[in-house]
Parts: C-alpha cells; structure tokens; sequence
C-alpha cells in the first residue's frame, strides 16, 4: 500500500535556501574551492557542495543529531541523449515517487525512512559533458573524504564517469546496464552516454570493472569487452540456473564497491521510462535478487541513472526506480 501524504510529509519537501549571508554571490561556479566569497558578514569558504549544487526539493529525514551515512545529489543533465532526451528530469521525478513506495526491505531489515541521510540538491546546470563530470568527481571525492556515502541521481549514464573517477583504486565498479556503453564516439561525442565506459577503461583499467545485463552493442564494443576479459553476465544468461551462483562469485572479488544502476538494464516491461530501451532486459524480481546478494558489503558509492518521466505516463518507472534507490540506501546503512 503506498504511503499517505501524511506519512511522507517528513520524507519529501522544498528545502529552504541555506542561510549565506547578505551579499551570497549567485555565479559561485565560476569560484575554485576554497576561495574566500566575500560578504559584508564577512569572508567565507564555500565547498565543493555550494559551488556546483543547488537547493531542490529534496528528501529529508530527521538526523537527530546522527551524522548521514549517505549524501544525495541530483545530476539532471542529458545534453548527449541520442534517442529520447528527458532524463535530466529523473532526479527530481525519483524523489516524489520515492515518498509513495514503500521502503521498508524486509530481507534486510532495514526501513529507508529511519536511515539518516542528506538531500544536498541538484547539480547546477552545465553545458557540456566534460564540465558535468568534473563538477560531479569534485563533490562526489569531497562528500568520500567527510566520510559519507555519495548517493547520485541521474540524469545520463555519462555521470558514473566523474563519480568513479573520485574512488580509491581498490573499488571496484559494478554496471548494470543493457549497453556496454563501450564506442570511442557517438554523434561526436568523445564523452557521452554510450561511450562513458570506453573513456573509464581507459583511465583504470577493465579489472576493476563488473558489468550485469548486457544486450546491446557494437560488434566492436563486443569485441573489445571479450579481447580485455570484461567481467560479464549478459542479459540472457540471468534467470538460469546459475546466475546467481555466479553473480556472488564475481562480488567476492571486490574489497569496496561503487554500484552503477542504468535503469534501462530491466525489461522495457518492467522499466518503459528510459532514454534508451532494449527488448530483453532482465525483469525486476532478478534486478533486486541480485541487489540484495550485495548484504554486507562495502558500497563505497551508487547512482541510479537514465530515468526518464517524460515517457513514464503511469508513474511505474518512477517508481520502480525508487524503489530501487531505497534498496541501496538500505545496503549502505546495514554497514555504516
């Protein structure tokens, strides 16, 4: 039974401005970290979080003194969409449907709603992709060193480049996606939605990298992911026998995690409300089977990306993606 408006009033609201100081310079983006901002309160050094973010309608639970184990932020940006652009409206689609599903996992034990966390807004808006990555590893590297989770909200698949590049070299990363996201260019983008993971491999190496759900690619993204040894369970081979056995053999390897969820990884049944869907997905019993096969591990980070509303009529997308945000928030705070 979803949640009454009255039940989730304490989960989902419009957060106030923070309070700045008279004289708040509003073109903060273009200050570096650590810069003083001068007022007539006074100087005051901003963060990475009040130079690229911006206040949203955010979810909010009551800390009561503890500290979050997760920060949240939205990424809406989706300038390299090549086929139906509206994910740069999944951040804040995903916090309301978020306070109407229920989030309670009872394999786990643990109610989303207790768990302290902090809703720190939206990314800013950026112009290209390269300036999007870079704002997102400057706060996703300064929210690791306080010592907090970084929960992201996508927005394009493109982000998980920046969010990963500010990971300590003993994470791994974790895709599930229906594309390898592995071309060397898409429409001129070096850098973009399909080619994120090429860019990323090239940085730190296939080793690090686990890839679940796969059914879409180029015969040479295929080529590259077999000559490399990517670490795969393709689309196909979930729901036999064995995938699971399998999918736990593959997270012994890692000693922290960093968990990228492409929503598009599901059945377009399941999940209809991506920019980019592919026929024969997995469904969303097995998206979840495999999330809690994660129980007690370390998840250093995760994004939920490529939700789409603008082709979500129903509301179902949405929130099935809340649903599965709740259950990584609910992951990092069995181990937090």
């Amino acid at each position: 039974m979803a949640r009454s408006a009255e039940d989730s009033a304490g989960r989902f609201r419009g957060r106030p401005e923070p309070i700045r100081g008279e004289g708040w310079v509003t073109s903060c983006s273009k200050l570096n970290k650590g810069q003083k901002e001068h007022t007539r309160g006074g100087p005051t050094e901003l963060s990475y979080a009040d130079l690229f973010l911006t206040p949203e309608p955010a979810i909010t639970h009551r800390l009561q003194g503890r500290a979050p184990v997760a920060k949240v932020f939205g990424v809406p940006y989706d300038a390299t969409s090549s086929y139906r652009p509206g994910c740069r409206f999944g951040p804040n689609a995903l916090r309301e449907a978020f306070m109407k599903v229920e989030v309670y996992e009872p394999d786990l034990g643990v109610d989303a709603e207790e768990l302290p966390i902090e809703d720190m807004g939206n990314l800013q808006g950026t112009s290209t992709p390269e300036e999007m990555v870079d704002s997102v590893s400057k706060v996703v590297e300064e929210v690791a060193s306080e010592g907090f989770v970084p929960a992201i909200i996508g927005g394009e698949h493109t982000l998980t480049y920046g969010a990963f590049s500010a990971m300590p070299s003993d994470c791994h990363l974790l895709v599930f996606d229906a594309h390898l996201d592995l071309r060397p260019e898409l429409y001129g983008w070096r850098l973009g939605h399909a080619t994120f993971l090429r860019r990323l491999t090239e940085k730190v190496g296939f080793e690090r990298v686990i890839h679940v759900g796969s059914r879409s690619a180029s015969k040479d993204e295929w080529s590259l992911a077999k000559s490399e040894g990517l670490k795969m369970i393709l689309s196909r081979e979930v729901g036999r026998s064995k995938y699971m056995d399998e999918f736990r053999y593959l997270m012994t390897m890692p000693s922290r995690l960093y968990v990228s969820l492409d929503l598009d990884v599901l059945d377009p049944a399941y999940m209809p409300g991506v920019g980019n869907p592919e026929p024969g997905g997995i469904s969303s019993k097995e998206l979840l089977n495999m999330l809690l096969a994660l129980k007690g591990m370390d998840i250093v980070g995760f994004d939920v990306v490529e939700l789409n509303p603008m082709v979500d009529p129903y509301g179902t997308s949405s929130a099935t993606a809340a649903k599965l945000f709740s259950v990584l928030l609910s992951l990092v705070g069995l181990t937090k």
